[in-house]
């Protein structure tokens, strides 16, 4: 915890240092250069329908969205980046525990400050999505509180990245769980990247991640427990997981054309836990899409993956969005892509087993349908 503060208090010294040197630059220069834009922003609305059954039930729910991404650029070298997101649902569905729980409510995809001192470095500080550091076998597209720096290379046409970040992985309403007794959580992760782009269609890009969590709280590990982990109860009212989670992740995805109608691309995860028995330990998932160019204003894209979640792979309260844990699945989807109209519909399916029959966990099958308009300029 303290090494998390005074990271954050570091990023906040340089960010106001930054920010008093922007202004005084700003003084200096000519009418013409103060006029560059300096906000952004993007937005982008979503239908979509769900439904869902298992062995002893089913439910139905109808979910809006409206995502936003603004950008402010402070100076030179300092950027607020600002993603919050409106969702809306309703319909009879079955209670979830963890994050994912349906419900109204405004949530946070991103709010960070982030600072480039130097273009082949950069710091960031806030509530900081995950889906740039882990894979989706680790943990769900959700911010935690956290404080990321990057080093950045480039040798023609190949890009690579050294990050390192530490993280208080929260909820989607950045609560850490944490009764009064509890030590904070925590989330430490290290990253390498690599980038090889020709063009937009052909280009490789593969990462390989060390991660390890840390006084992870007794709520985490009850909800865990519904969703694949092993815990153990140490009190009427405490839990713990019965084993630790830190290992390495690894992704890889290559894209490349196939006639000048089709693209292909191919990409996979695997996961592993180093602390859990060989057997209970290990995740990976298979993806497979065919993107078929039908005009210049319409494509369609066509998919379909295959994964395996192990008990102990991940802590299944931050990946309940994707898989879950001991799970064994299937997905399958289309989409429909209208570049000159700004928008998409699609539909995807998935069904799942399990890997070891317990009490709380039953076989799943989802079908969803969306709507949604691509991002435009506010």
């Amino acid at each position: 915890m303290k090494s998390v503060i005074s990271t954050a208090c570091l990023i906040l010294i340089i960010s106001g240092w930054a920010h008093a040197q922007g202004q005084n630059v700003n003084s200096s220069v000519t009418p013409a250069a103060k006029k560059e834009k300096r906000f952004s922003a993007e937005w982008r609305f979503r239908l979509s329908g769900s439904s869902y059954q298992d062995e002893t039930s089913q439910s139905k729910v109808v979910d809006i969205r409206t995502d936003i991404k603004a950008k402010y650029d402070l100076s030179k070298n300092l950027q607020l980046d600002i993603q919050p997101a409106l969702r809306m649902q309703s319909g009879q569905t079955n209670s979830m525990v963890g994050a994912y729980q349906p419900e109204n409510k405004i949530s946070l995809v991103q709010a960070a400050a982030h600072y480039e001192p130097y273009l082949e470095m950069k710091i960031s500080g806030g509530a900081l999505n995950q889906k740039y550091m882990h894979s989706s076998l680790l943990v769900d597209p959700i911010a935690f509180p956290a404080a990321r720096i990057e080093g950045n290379w480039a040798v023609g046409k190949l890009k690579t990245s050294i990050d390192a970040e530490t993280a208080i992985p929260t909820s989607s309403t950045l609560s850490t769980n944490t009764k009064e007794l509890e030590s904070t959580p925590a989330l430490n992760s290290a990253a390498a990247k690599f980038i090889w782009e020709l063009e937009k269609n052909l280009y490789w890009k593969t990462s390989l991640g060390y991660f390890v969590y840390s006084n992870l709280p007794s709520a985490v590990a009850q909800a865990s427990a519904k969703l694949g982990n092993d815990i153990k109860k140490i009190s009427d009212k405490e839990y713990e997981f019965i084993y630790k989670y830190e290992g390495v992740e690894a992704s890889t995805e290559v894209k490349f054309p196939v006639l000048d109608s089709l693209d292909l691309a191919l990409g996979g995860e695997y996961l592993l836990n180093q602390k859990a028995p060989a057997d209970l330990n290990a995740a990976f998932r298979v993806n497979l899409a065919g993107e078929i160019h039908m005009n210049p204003n319409t494509d369609i894209v066509l998919g379909g993956s295959y994964f395996q979640v192990q008990p102990e792979a991940a802590v299944a309260y931050f990946n309940a969005a994707g898989s879950d844990t001991n799970r064994i699945g299937h997905s399958a989807d289309v989409s429909f892509v209208f570049k000159k109209d700004g928008f998409t519909a699609g539909a995807s399916y998935v069904e799942t087993e399990l890997m070891y029959t317990n009490d709380v966990q039953l076989k799943e099958k989802t079908l969803l349908l969306r709507l949604q308009t691509l991002f435009v300029s506010l």
